[in-house]
């Protein structure tokens, strides 16, 4: 993949490919910004373009042997790192100083085959303190025909120290629009449900392509009935739904997700903003009128208690009684 087959991203593309026609690219460079939205693909495309055989300054053919090697990840000047989990069980992986150590070794050498060695650490964040003190002497000191690439969904979990060696580029979460035309290019997509993935996915394609529709829209139907029902007149509903989700918590967070997401939507329709700023559009039949009869403070005071529960559970609170807080809350606002 290209610059030119980047969608979404004209702001990074448009800096990166002004510094390779100027011939002043930076040594390091900080991609960051929300998972999934092109980051590692705009650091494979800028190796292309440093390494290709056959395209000007600032672009890459895609077709040369460089260029196929670099997609590939064969190209012998083009290391990615990425982290490992240390079992199969393990939750998440971590890139550590043996891995950190392992690229310094390679980035000694000038460049084998290419112009320029590029060196990509996805994840970056993931760096054990151990291993972002060892590459910190890389950037300090770099090697000679070589950039370093960091990618990373939050900035703030680097060492400043590491920040301040970087130039850093912000990726943006993709419109709708670039969603729907990448989404268009995977077959098991079913055409009829690019507007609805491209909306919901808040500019994320993993998001997008992964997305179960059908659960997330049981999902949302009830949630829509526990908005509707909920009163100290059915209080038993509270203590039901609070029950049931407390025994299937590795979901909770996605619930309490879709709940803020329907309480923004009914806020927006009080307001009446555009369609296209509706998130759960293809609800509309069931928000409309639920929005007209639940008035603004209501909508406030509930979505304050599920942020609330949110934050709360981040910590170990009790999530049965956390659930049944919020929607006694949720009650004492209608």
């Amino acid at each position: 993949m290209s610059f030119e087959h980047i969608l979404g991203q004209k702001r990074p593309i448009d800096i990166l490919r002004k510094s390779l026609q100027n011939g002043t690219p930076a040594h390091a460079y900080l991609f960051y910004g929300r998972e999934s939205v092109g980051k590692k693909q705009t650091a494979i495309a800028l190796a292309k373009a440093l390494n290709c055989m056959e395209s000007p300054v600032a672009a890459a053919c895609g077709q040369c042997a460089s260029c196929r090697k670099i997609e590939q990840g064969i190209h012998p000047d083009f290391f990615l790192l990425e982290p490992v989990k240390s079992s199969p069980s393990a939750r998440e992986g971590a890139i550590r100083i043996d891995d950190i150590r392992s690229l310094q070794k390679k980035l000694n050498y000038l460049p084998h085959e290419g112009a320029t060695k590029v060196a990509v650490i996805d994840s970056a964040e993931k760096m054990n303190a151990q291993a972002a003190n060892a590459f910190l002497k890389t950037l300090e000191e770099p090697p000679r025909a070589t950039i370093l690439i960091l990618i990373t969904p939050n900035f703030h979990q680097l060492l400043p120290t590491i920040i301040s060696r970087c130039q850093g580029i912000s990726f943006q979460p993709l419109p709708p629009e670039a969603v729907k035309q990448i989404l268009a290019r995977h077959e098991a997509i079913d055409p009829a449900e690019l507007d609805l993935r491209a909306v919901r996915c808040r500019g994320q394609i993993s998001r997008a392509l992964e997305e179960d529709l059908l659960l997330a829209g049981q999902t949302r139907q009830e949630l829509l009935d526990l908005i509707e029902t909920v009163s100290f007149d059915r209080v038993d509903v509270v203590f039901q739904w609070a029950r049931r989700w407390a025994k299937n918590s590795d979901r909770l967070p996605e619930q309490l997700n879709e709940l803020m997401n329907l309480l923004r939507d009914l806020a927006l329709l009080k307001f009446r903003c555009r369609a296209e700023h509706i998130l759960n559009n293809d609800l509309m039949d069931r928000l409309k009128p639920l929005a007209v009869k639940t008035n603004r403070s209501s909508l406030l005071k509930m979505f304050e208690s599920v942020l609330e529960t949110q934050y709360g559970l981040q910590g170990n609170l009790n999530v049965q009684l956390s659930l049944e807080t919020m929607l006694l809350k949720f009650c004492d606002a209608v």
